[in-house]
């Protein structure tokens, strides 16, 4: 018995001291848990320190692409601030790699260099890093040298070795954190749309039942659905020609899409309708061109802003009934959308996609500006000239809209009938239009292109008020392919057939420089290589705008330019593969990679041909608008308050299982210089397809992120 009592004190000694020992061990490691966790937040700290060198303290992690402080009921606390707060998980803007941005977006041949570098430190057994195998890539290949940190460091300073040590690292910055800063952001809200066909708020959590019913009413009644949303902002001066028919507040004239088609919701609310009221939704013949006139602070002048129907007083509507079957049918796509507008020669051009790109030429008057009975009498309605014109389609005489909503206090004349840029093939769309001066008669009219693809740069002199007639064989073997004996009976083949004359041959350059910075899709352990998520093949977008030598000068380190560049700033997307649609594929690889998500950049090119392209930006994404208090929008954002814009946060871009701070669809639709100041430029976006904003940049912003300072974009010093 003794012996068991001693036993048993042996052992609780034992287990005593080795209590001691795990408290101990809990200490130490709660002590440690709290050091690393200090140093962290240095980390962090210090990152945007050196992201926001110049910034006031109170401005650091905040988004220059939001306009308000949040409270912590999603409404605007205390006075509001220009820049909103990041979302709490965001704290760092970008992150840091000793594997150089350009190593993972280089090629060898037709091969990645990091599908090389991944393979040669496979073979070596542990013996080499990857950093390793990129050095010695680097080294041995001229296509792969940025893979070699030094190589790397004077690739971006300009074949310089000086200050570079072997600490520094590559920044991979979020898209959300490496836009432009900007000034005046303005949302809209077209007053002319009825009250009546605005989503009611008190059905924005009720949307799957709103569609049924909106389906179930358009369906009974052999129509669209009933409701409208305006996104996709185009933008203009107004030319010096029309300034005596407006009002003389009038600085710009505003284009904006105006559907029944959107994606505000989530993207659950739409794939849980039935089918038919999903098509509904998406594949609407209502496409309606919303205009009106701004005053230089962007903001709309009142009474001067309509929405006008364009395929229906044309004659060249599809129709809703099935000629074979002569039943409604539902799904009818719209004969025209995604308006925008440009200023060539001082006239104002319509762009609007539809089988491939279709433009006119538009002039605007105001009533009680002018003689309105002789307006009236010389100009017929384009519902008259387009009856007059008959089945052939062909009028080159104006016609003036009937205004759909809006009253008639802004005027529309179309010029013509439009002509089609059949240079991009039947996918051609959202081209970009520019002029310029005729190079052997300097006092003739610009000579007027249009911007086919950004990556290859393709552009095609047009005369846009000129057509080649094309028989209606030539067009169906457009879409469908040569010697093709298929045929339609679509009334938008009027317009097809005038295919607008070309001078000379499309210019094309394939020579894609690196993007000027790199974004975080790039970083080794996201998608470097052939993992990338984003085409390569970035679209229009908008251009173009012109900066001078002395303009680009204002960037970054590199201030040798010595000639002018055009800028402009196209999209590209995560766009849809076979394997989403496979069920053996993990749903963990598809949500790690989603589709339709956008990004943007800017590229700025040789204004003269072949227009090679001479720098592009890294990715970056556009904000959303700031939350309303009410109806009220905060001071920092102009305009007029558009219910729809909480909705855009319904559906925020997303890759790699990180959600950023923007919508997933910013679309870039417009972007010109100021008018009276030629030292800034305005960028016109849609977001989500749902509403339209714009935003005023400086130039000098712009060649920052075209030609960046190293050591602010691209290296950290460790």
């Amino acid at each position: 018995m003794k012996a068991h009592h001693e036993e048993s004190r042996d052992h609780s000694k034992k287990s005593h001291r080795r209590q001691n020992h795990k408290n101990c061990i809990r200490r130490y490691a709660t002590a440690f848990i709290g050091i690393a966790i200090v140093i962290v937040l240095c980390i962090h700290w210090h990152l945007a320190i050196l992201h926001t060198r110049g910034l006031q303290p109170h401005d650091l992690f905040l988004s220059s692409f939001s306009s308000s402080r949040l409270g912590t009921n999603g409404q605007p606390a205390g006075e509001p601030r220009p820049l909103e707060a990041a979302p709490r998980d965001d704290v760092a803007p970008y992150i840091l790699s000793p594997i150089c941005g350009g190593c993972t977006r280089s090629f060898f041949d037709h091969r990645h260099c990091f599908t090389i570098l991944q393979r040669d430190e496979k073979k070596s057994g542990g013996k080499l890093t990857l950093l390793d195998a990129a050095s010695k890539l680097g080294r041995e290949s001229k296509t792969c040298e940025l893979c070699d940190p030094v190589q790397c460091w004077k690739h971006y300073f300009n074949n310089s070795t000086q200050n570079y040590g072997s600490g520094h690292q590559s920044k991979y910055w979020r898209f959300d954190r490496s836009h432009p800063k900007f000034v005046n952001p303005t949302t809209f809200s077209l007053t002319s749309i009825p009250s009546e066909l605005r989503i009611p708020p008190s059905r924005f959590q009720d949307m799957g039942a709103y569609f049924r019913e909106k389906y179930e009413f358009s369906k009974a009644n052999n129509a669209s659905m009933d409701y409208l949303v305006e996104y996709n902002p185009g933008l203009v001066a107004i030319p010096s020609k029309m300034k005596q028919f407006l009002p003389k507040e009038a600085a710009y004239l505003l284009s904006l899409r105006v559907t029944p088609a959107n994606n505000c919701f989530s993207s659950e609310v739409y794939a849980n309708l039935p089918k038919d009221v999903w098509s509904a939704v998406y594949h609407t013949s209502t496409n309606n061109l919303g205009l009106a006139l701004l005053d230089q602070n962007y903001q709309m002048i009142p009474g001067y802003d309509v929405v006008i129907e364009i395929a229906v007083p044309l004659d060249l509507k599809r129709s809703m009934t099935s000629k074979r079957t002569g039943k409604n049918v539902e799904d009818v796509s719209p004969t025209f959308m995604d308006y925008r507008i440009f200023v060539l020669n001082n006239e104002i051009y319509l762009h609007a996609n539809a089988d491939t790109v279709s433009v006119n030429r538009l002039s605007l008057r105001a009533k009680g500006f002018g003689d309105d009975d002789a307006y009236l009498k010389n100009t017929g309605t384009c519902v008259a000239v387009a009856e007059e014109a008959g089945e052939q389609g062909n009028w080159e005489k104006p016609c003036r809209f009937d205004n759909l909503y809006g009253g008639d206090n802004l005027q529309v004349t179309l010029m013509r009938q439009f002509n089609t840029i059949w240079s991009g093939g039947i996918y051609g769309k959202n081209y970009a239009l520019f002029g310029l001066p005729n190079a052997t008669h300097p006092d003739a009219p610009d000579s007027i292109y249009a911007e086919i693809h950004i990556f290859p740069h393709h552009v095609q002199q047009i005369l846009p008020e000129e057509y080649d007639k094309l028989a209606k064989k030539k067009v169906f073997e457009y879409i469908w392919k040569e010697g093709t004996h298929k045929s339609r009976h679509f009334k938008i083949d009027r317009v097809n057939m005038r295919s607008v004359k070309e001078v000379g041959n499309a210019t094309e350059s394939d020579n894609v420089p690196l993007p000027s910075f790199s974004s975080i899709d790039a970083h080794e352990d996201w998608f470097p290589g052939q993992e990338a998520p984003f085409k390569e093949a970035a679209h229009g977008g908008a251009c173009c705008v012109s900066f001078s030598a002395d303009e680009l000068n204002l960037g970054g380190t590199k201030n040798n330019h010595h000639e002018s560049l055009l800028v402009g700033i196209g999209h590209t997307k995560v766009t849809w593969k076979p394997f989403y649609s496979k069920a053996h594929v993990p749903q963990e690889k598809k949500d790690r990679i989603p589709h339709t998500h956008y990004v943007s950049l800017f590229y700025a090119f040789d204004p003269y041909p072949p227009f090679h392209i001479r720098a592009r930006s890294g990715y970056f994404c556009l904000g959303h608008a700031p939350l309303a208090n009410g109806n009220e929008l905060p001071p920092t954002e102009g305009g007029i308050f558009n219910p729809h814009s909480i909705l855009t946060r319904n559906r925020n871009l997303q890759q790699n299982n990180i959600t950023f701070d923007c919508p997933q669809m910013s679309f870039v639709s417009s972007y010109i210089e100021k008018v009276g100041d030629a030292s800034k430029t305005i960028i016109g976006y849609g977001l989500n397809d749902c509403t339209g904003r714009l935003v005023e940049v400086e130039k000098r912003e712009i060649a920052r992120l075209l030609y960046p300072d190293p050591m602010d974009m691209i290296f950290e010093p460790t």
